[in-house]
């Protein structure tokens, strides 16, 4: 059973999965997390990398290594008009092997939560337009030499 099966299941053991201190301990040790995790689930420490940046628009992608060989990340994404962000936590986390697949993860889920925005100013369009860009550049099949 992979780590988020795990977890489902601890959520669908106890209705108060979330508010139960227990419950969050054997989430920790499905995980096997080595890094700190907070009374939220939250795991910490990150490392957060602006991935891209046009005008006030920046796209963040924050990486926390749980243990050896298990990476998670979360996003953030600012514009001229609008934010977004999120923690990343044992709950509603998933895990990769390294850190590169982790941050290609995250830049994928910042291209998926921009590629349809309707109804925001023009600023705020040219700088997404220009994000993405940036944004796939980095999850393009690299060139072999």
């Amino acid at each position: 059973m992979d780590i988020p099966e795990r977890i489902q299941a601890i959520k669908d053991a106890d209705p108060n999965w979330r508010t139960d201190p227990r419950t969050l301990e054997i989430a920790k040790l499905a995980w096997g997390a080595e890094c700190d995790v907070n009374t939220s689930g939250v795991f910490c420490p990150r490392q957060e990398e602006i991935v891209a940046r046009c005008g006030k628009a920046m796209a963040v992608v924050g990486l926390c290594k749980v243990r050896e060989h298990v990476w998670i990340f979360c996003t953030r994404l600012e514009t001229c008009i609008s934010d977004y962000s999120y923690a990343p936590s044992v709950w509603l986390a998933e895990p990769f092997e390294t850190e590169d697949e982790a941050r290609r993860a995250g830049i994928r889920e910042l291209l998926e939560r921009t590629a349809n925005k309707v109804g925001h100013s023009a600023a705020e369009k040219a700088e997404l337009s220009v994000i993405r860009a940036k944004l796939r550049e980095q999850v393009a099949q690299p060139t072999l030499f």
